[in-house]
């Protein structure tokens, strides 16, 4: 399966890079921990940001290829007209989140810029940022589909 998109390349490309990286933190913190009888304390704070990342970018990509988990048992069974209103107020009301996600993170984020990490020194605003880029996108995306089910929705028929 190759993509083709370079945004979802880069995408893909950031979240190998998180994973790797976790990958090398736990194998580093193992290695010094049996071997020498000491650890990086600076791992776990570093990895919680870096899994808090991937989780989002990891959203954004399964949103992108349209992975999520869904029930979609009654609505394939519905008409073709009925399908297109469920597409266009779940496309609203995840708007409507992504919205509030928005503005619930900038907050976060504002509020924690003077708090700190004990050891890594890392603001901790930075784990809260991780929730803007990933509702932006999103929103975006859905303006997007949004769009289509509105006015293409008899050429894709999306399922």
């Amino acid at each position: 399966m190759s993509v083709q998109n370079p945004a979802e390349r880069l995408l893909r490309w950031l979240m190998v890079i998180i994973i790797a990286s976790m990958a090398v933190l736990v194998f580093l913190n193992v290695v010094l921990r049996y071997g020498f009888n000491s650890s990086l304390m600076i791992t776990e704070e570093i990895g919680r940001y870096l899994f808090v990342w991937l989780t989002f970018l990891g959203s954004i990509s399964a949103f992108i290829r349209n992975r999520h988990v869904r029930v979609d048992t009654f609505f394939l069974r519905m008409p073709a007209h009925v399908r297109r209103i469920v597409l266009i107020f779940s496309d609203l009301a995840m708007l409507a989140c992504c919205g509030l996600i928005v503005i619930g993170g900038w907050q976060l984020t504002k509020s924690n810029m003077a708090n700190y990490l004990p050891i890594s020194d890392i603001p901790v605003a930075v784990l809260y940022f991780a929730c803007i880029p990933f509702s932006v996108i999103v929103g975006v995306l859905l303006l997007a589909r949004l769009w289509r089910t509105l006015f293409h929705f008899d050429k894709g028929d999306r399922k």
